[in-house]
């Protein structure tokens, strides 16, 4: 038998450009990589774009989607192209897989299991059918079939199952599988977290071993509407082994990985491995559409086992020919790629930065000039000039300095950009600090003191720092980067309308816990985008401080709060897995043997009331990304009451 040849895209969307998204669908099918496929695989709904919101409910936004399908099924009406878009049918949205072929809409596949948990909300906009459908819908003039279908084409059978179909524990695949299918399709928008490929890799090798056939996985890349960051990362699975896989976190608009497929190895496998469960068939029937030349449609009688999926705990190793990344390496890769689809997207000249000599503005600078040399690696060097862009004027730093700064953190500051070859000013704002405490001063007939008045005085200059460096932004035409990360917005330790204030926060999704060891492993040499730094190794030979308080009395983060992996493990026990504070108490203890008991108790009580009166601010925290097993942001992670009995 001759081998066919499947191409999967990993497609870069942004929400609602139809233009855009159509051009880049065009150039993946005209690619030479899959110019000679016989099947081009796209991500989920690639043409309207996955993060479009409330927009969904815009009828234009329907319309525009199936004009663009009836472009996309001319340009190569020899392939099978599926690619992904709402579409409205009788009184509901469905989020659907068009198949093309012969300059036609074959067929319409909605998704069956809706992603509506951690970041992901499409029950919200998306309806999804109970059972198998098969019905035929008018769109235009045109009839097509319309729900859940084999498709037969010369060499092969395949049938599409859409990303949160292929997690589910009862897959669709299972029952067409038992038909017959050599192929599945799982078309994805699959957001990054560290470690995340891993578990993908895993589930698909164990389906693809459950049912002798070959898994098609693809998905989104980029950071497509803000806060989610795609990866990438297409791959095939055969009968229990990935055969090939596909750029993860790629920054160019589409990355497509292909292989030649000759389906009577799955038959083999299948005639060797797969015996008739039971229960007994329970009689639903399935339609197969012929994607032959000159094909009919054509009805089968197709029966379906209840079956359960079986999971093995087999730990599947990386292949060796996949980029194995570190988590460290996977979130620098990830927030360098959507902090470059965050400027380009936004159409803004660079990022302006306050530069404190601490760690975690450090690492948004390191984050910044990493994200330009990836991009120029993969897009190559003039890739910011046809932007438009200023190579030498896309990262500012200021460093604010007060009386209360250590000479040690401007000198960081300082060496880093230096380092980094970025552009970078100094200023005092002592007097302008002093002017606003005389003016309050006045108005409240008081002198203030750092005995009776600690807090305001802290604030206050985290607060005269913002419009300063909000102005230099504003001159720069940039966007301004807010440094917090989620360890400080979990106990709200940071100033509203100071060091909160910003345009992006790209390391709020992580804890300081890991933003230390991150730099730890840079300076190691462990992180192939970064080499050590100088600064980093000064700015870790001291403690994270704040800096707001007179230097004699050497104030320092932790002892402000608590220690940071007793932090980090408190967050994760309480928000994350949602464990009740005795039960807390008990695993700190064995977590951490050397602190007291009577310690630990109290830093839990101190992170509940902490966390209970914080949710105001992580309200009006700047868009964060999704980078961890789960984040604080309440748009897109976790909500939480502003007011409660815990506030």
């Amino acid at each position: 038998m001759t081998k066919s040849k499947i191409a999967a895209v990993s497609l870069n969307t942004t929400p609602l450009d139809f233009l855009g998204n159509f051009e880049s669908i065009v150039s993946a099918i005209q690619n030479k990589e899959s110019k000679d496929a016989n099947l081009i695989l796209f991500p989920e709904l690639c043409i309207s774009g996955y993060g479009c919101e409330d927009a969904f409910y815009r009828p234009s936004l329907w319309e525009k989607s199936i004009d663009v399908v009836n472009k996309i099924k001319t340009i190569s009406p020899k392939q099978v192209v599926v690619v992904g878009l709402p579409v409205f049918v009788d009184s509901f949205l469905y989020n659907c897989m068009a198949v093309l072929y012969d300059g036609k809409i074959q067929a319409l596949v909605p998704k069956f299991n809706l992603a509506n948990t951690g970041v992901h909300y499409e029950r919200r906009w998306f309806h999804s059918p109970q059972s198998f459908t098969n019905k035929r819908i008018t769109i235009g003039d045109t009839e097509i079939p319309f729900g859940h279908f084999l498709f037969s084409m010369k060499e092969f059978t395949f049938a599409i199952e859409i990303c949160e179909d292929s997690w589910s524990t009862q897959k669709p695949s299972l029952f067409y599988n038992l038909s017959g299918v050599d192929v599945i399709l799982s078309p994805g928008a699959s957001h990054f977290a560290m470690g995340k490929q891993n578990t993908r890799r895993q589930i698909f090798k164990e389906t693809s071993r459950n049912q002798n056939n070959l898994q098609v996985f693809t998905n989104l890349c980029g950071n497509e509407s803000g806060r989610i960051i795609f990866e990438g990362g297409a791959f095939f699975c055969s009968c229990g082994s990935i055969l090939k896989e596909g750029p993860r976190l790629h920054f160019t608009p589409f990355a497509i990985t292909s292989i030649p497929f000759d389906p009577n190895e799955t038959k083999a496998s299948k005639a060797r491995n797969l015996r008739e469960p039971s229960p007994k068939p329970n009689g639903d029937e399935l339609t197969t559409i012929s994607l032959k030349p000159n094909g009919q449609i054509e009805k089968e009688s197709r029966v379906f086992f209840q079956i359960l999926d079986k999971r093995s705990e087999e730990i599947f190793p990386s292949m060796g020919s996949t980029e194995s990344l570190s988590p460290f390496e996977e979130f620098t890769k990830a927030v360098c790629l959507g902090l470059f689809d965050y400027l380009r997207k936004s159409k803004t000249k660079g990022y302006t930065l306050s530069l404190s000599g601490g760690a975690d503005s450090a690492t948004c600078a390191l984050l910044v000039s990493t994200m330009v040399t990836i991009a120029k690696e993969e897009n190559g060097e003039s890739i910011f000039t046809k932007l438009g862009l200023a190579e030498n004027h896309l990262l500012v730093t200021l460093y604010q300095r007060t009386k209360n700064n250590s000479p040690i953190t401007e000198e960081i500051a300082k060496t880093l950009s230096e380092e980094l070859g970025c552009e970078y000013h100094s200023i005092s704002i002592d007097e302008m600090v002093s002017s606003s405490v005389s003016i309050i001063e006045s108005v409240k007939g008081t002198k203030l003191n750092w005995k009776e008045h600690d807090l305001a005085l802290q604030n206050i200059q985290a607060r005269v720092r913002s419009p300063l460096i909000w102005l230099l932004a504003n001159l720069n035409g940039h966007l301004l980067l807010s440094t917090g990360n989620r360890s400080e917005a979990a106990v709200g330790y940071t100033t509203m309308d100071g060091d909160s204030s910003g345009s992006i926060a790209p390391l709020a999704g992580v804890s300081k816990e890991f933003l230390l060891d991150w730099l730890d492993d840079i300076q190691k040499g462990n992180n192939r985008y970064i080499t050590p730094k100088h600064s980093i190794q000064m700015l870790r030979n001291t403690k994270p401080t704040a800096e707001l308080k007179p230097l004699a009395e050497h104030q320092e983060d932790e002892k402000d709060l608590m220690p940071y992996p007793i932090l980090n493990s408190i967050e994760r026990k309480l928000v994350y897995l949602g464990m009740d504070e005795s039960n807390v108490w008990e695993e700190l203890k064995k977590e951490f043997p050397w602190e007291s008991q009577d310690n630990l108790f109290a830093n839990i009580q101190k992170f509940k009331k902490l966390f209970g009166i914080s949710q105001w601010k992580r309200e009006r925290l700047p868009p964060s990304f999704h980078l961890d097993e789960y984040g604080l942001d309440p748009k897109s992670s976790y909500r939480y009451p502003i007011l409660s009995n815990e506030t």
